[in-house]
């Protein structure tokens, strides 16, 4: 384990939860010591959840090979498996004004970090910080991730996230932004906790939540988001994501945990039957490839909500209460 023993440390630090992918997660950390001089300096911390890989090997060495003035790497492990419990390990361990969440499987393109500090600087105003995210396209993935209204499907197994050119201020009824594309002032956890551990994926499993409860929470109490458009990352994309099966499952996981975290009824509904119906019959019915699977995806989105209602049944406040996350 490398610490940061500094008595004041810098305001910000990048924060790179991981799990056994010690190949990807080295590509993430050459793309921020890539990015550009940030200008100040910045704190890299890389929280090992639960890896029985060369993680945290691999990490040792890059830090060897890539000694720098203004970016320092430092690395904690933590035992309990779950994305949740790595994220309120880092805030447990960390004493910087603000915390950058990036993925394991994202690199940042150059100039994030000056453009993130900046924004900082330009907008103390603001809690929560988000930016631009697309996926990686190399031209090998299959046509239907293309496809525009009518049949683009409504659930994509990829983050994506452009509001334009422009900096602006998030409303509350907007969509939100992933959990590796923010950037938040530690006044935020502070007033209303961390991560919910009993949403958020362990493993590589395809569960989630997590990020969004907590923006959601966020919201709630009364903290605003802002939207930094020169603050760009990339989504690697895993040929496995592609698959139908996955984006299936994805697709049943995400709003399963979307209905957990805010539930628009108490629970099964009919016309949760209805909706499940009517995909099923249009994906049974479709003769053009891209609405097939445009059905199926909502087919299965339904099936993701009649369960999470089930669930809400079944075990009433399975949702995670305001503030009650737990952290490390």
């Amino acid at each position: 384990m490398s610490g940061n023993g500094d008595q004041d440390p810098p305001r910000l630090a990048v924060v790179v939860c991981t799990y056994n992918r010690s190949v990807s997660l080295r590509e993430t950390l050459l793309s921020l010591f890539a990015c550009g001089d940030p200008m100040e300096r910045v704190d890299v911390l890389v929280v090992a959840n639960h890896c029985s890989d060369d993680t945290l090997a691999r990490v040792a060495e890059f830090e060897a090979a890539h000694p720098s003035t203004n970016l320092r790497l430092y690395w904690i492990e933590e035992s309990t498996p779950g994305k949740s419990h790595a994220l309120n390990a880092a805030l447990a361990h960390t004493r910087h004004e603000t915390l950058c969440f990036v993925d394991d499987d994202q690199v940042i393109e150059a100039g994030f970090l000056r453009a993130l500090l900046a924004g900082l600087r330009m907008h103390p105003q603001n809690d929560i910080f988000c930016g631009r995210i697309w996926p990686a396209w190399d031209g090998s993935e299959p046509a239907w991730v293309h496809a525009e209204a009518p049949y683009r499907i409504p659930i994509r197994p990829f983050p994506e996230f452009d509001l334009g050119t422009e900096s602006r201020e998030l409303v509350s009824d907007e969509r939100l932004p992933s959990g590796g594309n923010i950037t938040v002032r530690r006044r935020v956890f502070d007033r209303i906790g961390g991560f919910a551990v009993e949403l958020g994926p362990t493993g590589h499993d395809l569960a989630g939540g997590e990020d969004h409860d907590f923006l959601q929470r966020a919201l709630a109490a009364g903290f605003r988001i802002r939207y930094l458009p020169a603050v760009r990352q990339l989504h690697a994309i895993d040929p496995m994501r592609m698959r139908t099966g996955y984006v299936l499952k994805k697709s049943y996981l995400r709003s399963r945990s979307s209905f957990l975290i805010e539930p628009p009824a108490p629970g099964p509904r009919p016309y949760m039957l209805r909706k499940i119906v009517g995909h099923a019959v249009r994906a049974l019915l479709a003769w053009h490839g891209d609405r097939r699977f445009q059905s199926l995806v909502r087919l299965a989105a339904s099936l993701g909500e009649l369960a999470g209602a089930i669930d809400v049944a079944r075990r009433p406040g399975v949702r995670p209460a305001p503030g009650n996350a737990r952290s490390h």
